[in-house]
């Protein structure tokens, strides 16, 4: 998915002193935001009970919100009201409304639309303010999947809103979406809760209402222990690992290469991809591996009959995710193109504007093309790092298209060139891209350019343009250019495949240059203005023409050229039968116009006077003949 960071700095700072006086008010009253996921997905049922998730939740928050207690409590809901509408968020009710407020549009929220999880925090974060104590409770069954960049944001908000711990209640989420949605947990210092059945469900909503609701000041799972617990291993099992980035951080929730090893062994005991792995093991030593990416790490570990480990292999490893595009806040570009190298040596490619690696802890340079655009980043990662990066390369792009003003005309040879002011070049100016393609996009700083569309020989057109940050500018330059269409007809005829028609056009003015050629009964052209010499040649046979003809910039012309001829077929002298013969034939003028070996000789030729030769061992002849337009006759070498 591709994913647009919205920032919280500007949000909570104006929400911090609007929300003065009240805070003032609550100084030390606890406030909590619910945010209910209200996509379609939520009607999806839950085993063992075959409820759906969204009563489940319903049930549950309407029991925690009748159990008195001082917190105020608001709700957020997302996706409830619209189908396909990411601008579907609804602060149902801010924290100071009473209870029943919160209450009856619980019951009745009836999910049908996207998940717009970002935008929901955005909103639970601004009716929050500046009160604190203060947590946030997100149950939902996604990831965000409206085009944001959840941890960027969650990153933010806990910069901008420390102590502000969000829990977050995950249904049945894709393990590959998990950390999309986990990391906000994660950045603010709450919990994530992983549940796959109603059990799960109601378990982990009531631990999260009772650190945001009930019990405000007990202290969360996080903050308990540095060390996170390592998940018991499933019914039936011996082991069960799991991996963190580095020891005492979160357990990773991405799909990982796992094998198991007999202590010592190289033959692989078991093997999976996914968070973690889980076997059922004889006692006795063993070897997990673990591979993320680039990052490979290994623990041993001892089973014993009738005990079952659990363990949390620490990668000592740093999770990269960096984002490029046009605008800050905006959309990753799906023309950049990212290189991460540490030192000299290029690591990996990311393309789509975004790249989302796992590495070992060091310095690495982050490298951004898009077009002409170009920046670059040093970031150092340590063991446990989560670090998001937002790269705005402040461009825009520009879409070009040339046209000659006639509907219908093609225009051959273009090229369109992009320009800027630079006061070293000789002429003021720099070009700084080039395309050859019909229709040619350039992502280009922002800024002012000259743009360029030439065709083949004819002058180019330029014109001035401003390029704004994010901004899509489309030009179109119209070009002083003639359509040209032509055609042969030969020997009353018109041209074919066969007889290999060579069309060529040259300048009738000035150096008389060659501008154009072209194979074939028909074709056609784009040129600029003026005279032009059309030739039409036959490669089949030694025949060709030609015509001057005058063109108007935007007025279309065809023109056929006619070449006039006759067939002659030529017949050797009686009583010659080996195909060793040689035919030449040549104009009253005596010049060679045609040559030929083998008895079967056909050619068409002008209109004219001729004399065939004939040439077979010992014997050669020559028969004098004429040839009129048109007509088909046979020539016989008589014995002469």
């Amino acid at each position: 998915m591709r994913l647009r960071v919205l920032r919280f700095v500007a949000v909570m700072a104006a929400a911090s002193g609007a929300a003065g006086a009240v805070s003032a008010v609550h100084a030390d009253v606890p406030t909590a935001m619910l945010i209910v996921d209200g996509s379609g997905s939520m009607w999806a049922r839950l085993a063992p009970d075959n409820k759906p998730k969204i009563d489940v939740v319903r049930e549950k928050l309407a029991t925690v919100l009748q159990t008195p207690s001082s917190t105020r409590v608001g709700l957020v809901s997302f996706g409830h009201r619209r189908r396909g509408d990411c601008n579907d968020i609804e602060l149902i009710a801010p924290p100071d409304s009473p209870r029943d407020a919160l209450l009856g549009p619980l019951a009745k929220l009836n999910p049908r639309g996207p998940g717009p999880v970002t935008a929901a925090l955005k909103v639970a974060a601004e009716a929050i303010g500046s009160s604190r104590p203060a947590q946030i409770v997100i149950v939902g069954d996604g990831a965000d999947n409206c085009q944001q960049d959840t941890c960027a944001v969650a990153n933010d908000f806990a910069k901008s809103a420390p102590g502000v711990a969000v829990q977050v209640i995950g249904i049945g989420i894709p393990a590959s979406d998990r950390p999309r949605i986990a990391c906000v947990a994660q950045a603010t210092g709450g919990h994530y809760y992983d549940v796959a059945d109603s059990a799960g469900l109601n378990a982990a909503l009531d631990e999260a209402t009772k650190l945001a609701i009930l019990a405000p000041g007990a202290p969360s799972i996080a903050a308990k222990s540095k060390e996170p617990a390592a998940p018991p291993p499933p019914e039936g099992a011996t082991l069960r690992a799991s991996a963190s980035l580095a020891k005492g951080s979160p357990l990773l929730a991405v799909p990982m290469r796992w094998r198991i090893f007999k202590a010592g062994a190289k033959v692989v005991a078991g093997h999976t991809t996914g968070p973690d792995i889980s076997a059922k093991l004889a006692a006795g030593s063993y070897d997990i591996e673990v591979e993320l990416g680039s990052v490979v790490a290994r623990q041993q570990i001892t089973v014993t009959d009738g005990a079952a480990e659990s363990i949390i292999i620490p990668l000592d490893a740093a999770h990269l995710k960096v984002n490029a595009s046009a605008a800050k806040g905006g959309a990753p570009s799906a023309t950049a193109t990212m290189t991460v190298a540490g030192g000299d040596k290029p690591i990996a490619i990311g393309r789509n504007g975004m790249i989302d690696l796992y590495l070992p802890p060091a310095d690495y340079t982050v490298t951004i093309a898009d077009g002409i655009a170009h920046a670059s980043r040093t970031i150092s990662l340590n063991a446990g790092d989560d670090k998001s990066d937002d790269v705005a390369l402040g461009t825009g792009r520009v879409d070009l298209s040339a046209t000659t003003g006639t509907q219908g005309a093609v225009i051959d040879d273009l090229v369109y060139t992009i320009f800027e002011d630079d006061p070293e070049s000789p002429n003021g100016r720099r070009a700084v891209a080039r395309s050859h393609a019909n229709e040619a996009s350039f992502i280009l700083p922002a800024g002012t350019y000259y743009v360029s569309a030439r065709s083949g020989a004819a002058d180019d057109v330029r014109q001035r343009i401003a390029v704004g940050i994010g901004e899509t500018v489309k030009q179109t330059l119209t070009l002083g250019l003639a359509p040209l269409k032509l055609s042969t007809i030969v020997a009353g005829a018109p041209a074919t495949a066969a007889q290999g028609v060579v069309y060529r056009i040259d300048k009738a003015d000035g150096d008389k240059a060659r501008i154009a050629r072209a194979v074939g009964p028909e074709t056609a052209f784009t040129l600029p203005p003026g005279r032009y010499t059309v030739s039409a040649t036959l490669a089949a046979y030694p025949l060709s023409t030609a015509q001057e003809i005058t063109l108007e910039a935007g007025k279309p012309t065809e023109a056929t050229l006619r070449i006039e001829g006759g067939m002659v077929s030529f017949r050797p002298p009686a009583g010659i039968v080996t195909s060793d013969v040689y035919w030449e034939v040549v104009d009253s003028a005596g010049n060679p116009v045609w040559r030929k070996t083998g008895l079967d000789a056909k050619t068409l030729l002008a209109p004219g006077h001729y004399k065939v030769r004939f040439e077979a061992q010992s014997t050669r002849r020559e028969t004098d003949f004429d040839v009129r337009a048109g007509e088909t006759k046979d020539v016989e070498i008589g014995r002469g």
